[in-house]
């Protein structure tokens, strides 16, 4: 056989044997991946993980970084940037900063019966003149719960997948104490609260989630 057939013979036998193993191949959803990762050991019990630490180092966190409403929105409209390196932090460089901020407002309306539940408040003196957006679940925007703990960080997990399960889990427990409150609310009513939100810059609309929520006067 001459160098070319040579050549070319050797070049089908490897594309055959590529085309069998990729036959053999499954592409695996991400609930399959984790139950693989659960097998061998590697996954993380996320809702665990949140219970072990939640009253102990995370409301503890969140209590010590809250800042009332009028110094946050004061700030805030002045520069954003300015308030984040003093108030807030945030994940990296360009990255929106993360704050926790304690207050009270009017709540407008709410609605706890979708999987995006929200009340809305208003708020005063905040700088986009807009009512605030109170997700209440189960479905939420965002990672801001995750990402108001300094020592919940991507180096400590195996991978972005726990990473992501850890802030679910965070955002859930969060959730679970807000909820009963939030869907016994009326419009008119005066809500005082605790909440996380992320904010890049000043006239953005406010989304929080709320860690804590009591009916109770502004004063």
């Amino acid at each position: 056989m001459d160098r070319g057939r040579l050549t070319y013979a050797i070049g089908a036998a490897v594309l055959l044997s590529g085309c069998g193993m990729l036959a053999s191949c499954k592409v695996l959803t991400v609930e399959e991946d984790r139950a693989i990762r659960a097998r061998q050991g590697g996954a993380l019990d996320a809702p665990g993980y949140v219970a072990g630490m939640w009253d102990d180092k995370a409301l503890p966190a969140f209590r010590a970084a809250a800042v009332p409403l009028d110094t946050l929105a004061s700030a805030i409209a002045q520069d954003v940037d300015r308030a984040g390196g003093t108030f807030g932090r945030r994940a990296g460089e360009g990255s929106a900063w993360t704050f926790v901020l304690e207050g009270a407002g009017r709540v407008v309306s709410v609605d706890s019966t979708s999987r995006r539940g929200q009340v809305m408040v208003a708020l005063p003196n905040w700088p986009s003149g807009q009512s605030a957006r109170f997700q209440i679940g189960p479905v939420v925007e965002g990672s801001a719960v995750r990402d108001a703990l300094p020592f919940v960080t991507f180096d400590d997990f195996a991978d972005q997948l726990v990473f992501a399960d850890v802030g679910r889990a965070l955002t859930a427990r969060a959730l679970a104490g807000v909820r009963p409150v939030a869907a016994g609310l009326r419009p008119g009513q005066t809500v005082r609260f605790v909440g996380i939100a992320n904010i890049r810059y000043a006239n953005a609309p406010l989304i929080v989630t709320p860690i804590s929520l009591k009916v109770g006067r502004a004063g």
